[in-house]
This record gives structure tokens, C-alpha cells and sequence, in this order.
């Protein structure tokens, strides 16, 4: 039987980093993560949307797929694949702002692990 792997970095005997993966092999959460929360509303401003299915610790789960529905409210659009094809455990989309003001939600829905949405931009 397998177990959870940790690894530890060291410099110079002091512990930099470490990092945990799982051994059971599950997907676990699936996460929506924006690279900015606020954006001009011309028609031009853009931000890319990244989804990721990963274990229990957070480990991207390089294996994974599925189709990742992505739904908006608010002025803007969704600029790529809608359903995505996740490969690799990741998948990316652009969301471009409208000639508007406000809030703009996107949801990512995965066929098994469900919906995450953003936090308002």
C-alpha cells in the first residue's frame, strides 16, 4: 500500500520549503483563482481565470479531467473554450471587461468536484 509523500527543501540546513502529496490518487477540490480582482470596464481590460483540480493538499492532480462548464453574470465575456476540456489537471480561460461598470462573477463548474466561483471583479 502506498502512503502520502512529503518532501522537505533545505538551504543551508534550514527547512525552505515542503510540499505534500497524497497517495490515495483522489480528486479532491477544484479551485477558480483570477490573476486580478479589478478591472477598467472598456471594453479592452482583460484577466486570465485559471481552474486547477488538486488532492488534499493542494497538489495539482496532473491526471485529472473533465468538461468545465464556465458561466458569467455581469458586464463581460468569456474569451476561449466554454465547455473547457481540462488537461493536466488545469485549464485557463480570458474574461474581458464590457464598455460598462460593475461586477462581473464567473462560475466554474466541474462534472464530479461541482462549482467554485471567483470573488467579485
Amino acid at each position: 500500500m502506498w502512503s502520502d509523500l512529503r518532501i522537505d527543501g533545505y538551504i543551508g540546513g534550514q527547512k525552505v520549503i515542503s510540499k505534500s502529496m497524497s497517495a490515495r490518487g483522489v480528486d479532491r477540490d477544484f479551485f477558480l483563482e483570477l490573476d486580478d480582482l479589478e478591472l477598467e470596464g472598456d471594453g479592452i481590460d482583460a484577466t486570465r481565470a485559471v481552474f486547477r483540480v488538486t488532492d488534499e493538499f493542494g497538489a495539482t492532480k496532473p491526471f485529472a479531467t473533465g468538461a468545465v462548464t464556465l458561466t458569467i453574470e455581469g458586464p463581460g465575456e468569456i474569451i476561449g473554450e466554454n465547455p473547457f476540456a481540462l488537461t493536466g489537471g488545469v485549464g485557463a480561460v480570458w474574461v474581458r471587461t464590457a464598455q460598462d461598470t460593475g461586477t462581473i462573477r464567473l462560475v466554474a463548474t466541474h462534472p464530479v468536484l461541482g462549482s467554485c466561483r471567483t470573488a467579485e471583479a
